[in-house]
């Protein structure tokens, strides 16, 4: 029959075990200082969403955002600003550039290509870029506005437009055949930015879209209607339901982002 060992011989028996030994651990060194970001400079004037395109096909939707960027007294220096994901969720693929518009405005030459603009994909905003669009916590990027391509917009007038392509797998339909996207709107030095024209088009050859609807969201968005153009109406396309007002008119809080839906046949 075995017998247990005294506790004394269980001390003594592990003290001399060689994995008894204490370990040895690295020097502890301090952390190296965080990387100092100069806060972002504030915005020479307040922007406005000059225009929100959606262009849907039953397999995709390409979101289009213009800001408008008016030059009033800005004299020099590039612009960082922040851009959070609308929904439904991180865009394929996104494309940013700066446009000098023309003179029949954003929708004369909707093939402008402009200057393509730097995005570098941030999981937040951080100090060194402005907020523009949706709220900081969001995921996004940032777009790095260089000052010679300010100056190059600002040379033929005195606004330059920002424009935003997000590529977004198509959203899945409901019990009424709608989809819907929401594109991020936001505030800038804490004023909500004033929204512009809405658009829906169809991205297909044959115009498939029937109805469109649009509205602000958020927790203290106003529930009225907003006035939606339907480019490249499908036979058979409804009038709206209810009377709709000018996005421009809509009283806007800086929370509010834009839900827009459609449908199709």
């Amino acid at each position: 029959m075995m017998r247990a060992l005294p506790k004394a011989g269980i001390v003594v028996a592990l003290a001399g075990h060689p994995l008894a030994k204490a370990p040895k651990h690295p020097p502890v060194r301090p952390l190296p200082a965080p990387a100092y970001v100069h806060p972002a400079p504030p915005l020479p004037v307040l922007p406005r969403v000059g225009r929100v395109r959606v262009e849907a096909a039953p397999d995709r939707v390409v979101v289009v955002e213009d800001v408008v960027l008016a030059k009033a007294d800005w004299e020099s220096g590039g612009l960082d600003l922040y851009l959070a994901f609308g929904s439904p969720g991180t865009p394929i693929a996104i494309d940013a550039r700066l446009i000098a518009p023309s003179p029949g405005g954003l929708d004369s030459r909707p093939e402008e290509s402009g200057d393509p603009v730097v995005l570098e994909h941030a999981a937040r905003r951080n100090a060194g870029s402005q907020p523009l669009l949706g709220r900081p916590q969001m995921a996004g990027v940032v777009a790095h506005v260089k000052e010679a391509q300010l100056r190059r917009a600002y040379a033929v007038g005195e606004v330059a437009v920002l424009r935003l392509r997000s590529l977004l797998m198509a959203p899945a339909a409901d019990a009424t055949g709608a989809r819907d996207v929401v594109v991020r709107l936001g505030a800038a030095n804490g004023l909500p930015l004033t929204l512009g024209r809405i658009q829906v088009a169809s991205l297909e050859a044959q115009p498939w879209i029937t109805r469109a609807e649009a509205s602000l969201c958020g927790p203290d968005a106003a529930p009225e209607p907003l006035t939606v153009t339907l480019v490249g109406k499908a036979p058979g396309a409804a009038r709206p339901a209810k009377p709709t007002i000018a996005p421009e008119s809509a009283v806007r809080h800086a929370t509010d982002d834009l839900c827009i839906r459609w449908w199709g046949p």
